[in-house]
């Protein structure tokens, strides 16, 4: 299938009738998007209207008990049809997602600097980083339980560079609050 134009150019993501259901439950229905590269999108919605659950998707991290049905596409190619190896592929190299809450991303039994080598390893074929990253501060070597609050989003951040370092497009699934507040 040809490349979707957007505005003269492939789209970054194009999106078409994204319909996700858990069994007889609807969390997405009929949502259509373009994204360009170098633009902003942001999806607002109540908890539980779908937005993370698109990005989840769209990286094909879903639970097999989801069915997703319409097209996502990055770059021309359709990501539901690419064999599992090429989408692996992909995930952190070409597309990847930050996590809105660090501490449930994070393995509780792994320090810190480990976790973002580790992430830094599976990206990128050098060590030298991942040797950076996990020798950088003192926070690399905690654990998650150990960290404050207010630190996570440090490590959201050094998560975010290790990606952005190997990969000139990320997702950021960052809830608005506010959306949720009446």
């Amino acid at each position: 299938m040809a490349p979707l134009l957007y505005h003269g150019a492939v789209a970054l993501v194009s999106i078409e009738n994204l319909n996700i259901r858990f069994g007889a439950t609807h969390a997405v229905r009929g949502l259509s998007l373009d994204v360009a590269a170098g633009e902003s999108l942001g999806l607002v919605g109540e908890s539980g209207s779908g937005k993370s659950v698109t990005a989840l998707a769209i990286l094909r991290l879903l639970d097999a008990a989801a069915t997703v049905e319409g097209r996502i596409a990055f770059e021309g190619r359709d990501l539901l049809a690419l064999p599992d190896e090429e989408m692996r592929r992909l995930r952190g190299r070409e597309i990847a997602m930050i996590f809105q809450e660090p501490m449930t991303a994070l393995n509780p039994v792994m320090p810190i600097g480990e976790q973002i080598a580790e992430a830094v390893r599976t990206i990128s074929a050098s060590s030298r980083g991942a040797r950076c990253a996990s020798a950088s501060s003192k926070r690399c070597t905690r654990w998650p339980c150990r960290m404050r609050r207010g630190a996570t989003a440090t490590i959201r951040i050094s998560f975010r560079r290790a990606a952005a370092a190997h990969s000139d497009r990320d997702g950021d699934c960052q809830p608005a609050a506010a959306a949720d507040r009446r």
